[in-house]
């Protein structure tokens, strides 16, 4: 009788491992989302294919400095300075708003933000995210401007239209491509630029811990030839609901239309601006 036991409690136990195993390959072969392409919704200056979860809020300070080579006396920048302010709201996990501010340029901006297919390893597999930003962007205008005859509303309206295309490579890096298309309603004759600009964006991560990584990002112009491609270089820390990104850019702009066509600073040159973008996310609701 005590043999049978042992005869019985060892088939129970070979059978449970069996079990275990066999759910260990189901598990396998289910599809597994890639989460954190990026530590944040910004690679650098452009956005990432990260975007806030439902029903969190956002709140984003990007701060820039003037450029090095402007001397001693202006610390190398530092005596200049601007902001823009950013709120991003998750309606859902797959589809996000967000209004900010420029103190510099003085422009209102407005963006929505949609994620079509997460990234997904597995037995159901899908190779990279994908996602849409589309902003408008309105020029502040005074009272005394707008009682003007020749004043109209839709002239200071600009459009940014972008794809984002990111794969996470490895456990470090992740890369994107942002095909980008902006459109002024007005152009100013004197600037040789064009009402319709197309651009091409690349960015990349590459994490050296699970907090710190390093980013690179370059907007190749490949309609508007007049300015210079933008290039910058970041470095981001993730501190628990914080997020501090520090880069150097040839570009003092915060918003798609001005650092990817009004780029004037040639980063070999020594036309680099220091700046930082802080972020804090708060959940509204449980």
């Amino acid at each position: 009788m005590r043999n049978l036991l042992v005869i019985f409690l060892l088939f129970i136990s070979t059978l449970l491992s069996g079990q275990n195993s066999l759910l260990d390959i189901l598990n396998k072969d289910e599809s597994q989302v890639v989460e954190y392409l990026f530590k944040g919704t910004k690679v650098v200056n452009g956005q990432s294919v990260e975007l806030p979860s439902k029903d969190v809020l956002q709140f984003n300070i990007q701060h820039r400095f003037g450029p090095l080579n402007s001397g001693g006396y202006n610390l190398f920048g530092l005596d200049y300075a601007q902001v823009r302010f950013s709120l991003e709201y998750g309606l859902k996990d797959w589809i996000s708003i967000g209004v900010g501010r420029s103190s510099f340029s003085k422009i209102i901006d407005a963006n929505i933000q949609v994620l079509y297919k997460k990234q997904k390893n597995g037995r159901i597999s899908f190779p990279f995210a994908l996602a849409s930003n589309s902003a408008i962007y309105i020029q502040q205008f005074t009272f005394e401007q707008a009682k003007q005859e020749s004043f109209l509303f839709t002239n200071q309206l600009i459009y940014s239209n972008q794809i984002l295309i990111a794969r996470k490579i490895s456990r470090s890096l992740s890369l994107q491509v942002s095909p980008t298309y902006i459109h002024y309603n007005v152009i100013n004759a004197n600037t040789n630029s064009n009402h319709d600009n197309f651009s091409l964006g690349l960015g990349g991560r590459y994490k050296i811990t699970n907090r710190i990584s390093i980013n690179v990002e370059h907007f190749i112009q490949l309609y508007n030839t007049v300015n210079n491609n933008v290039l910058s270089f970041g470095f981001d820390i993730e501190t628990g609901g914080h997020v501090f990104q520090l880069h150097i850019s040839n570009s003092p702009s915060m918003i798609e239309p001005l650092f990817v066509t009004q780029t004037h600073g040639n980063f070999l040159k020594g036309d680099i601006y220091f700046g930082f973008n802080i972020s804090r996310v708060f959940l509204l609701k449980k």
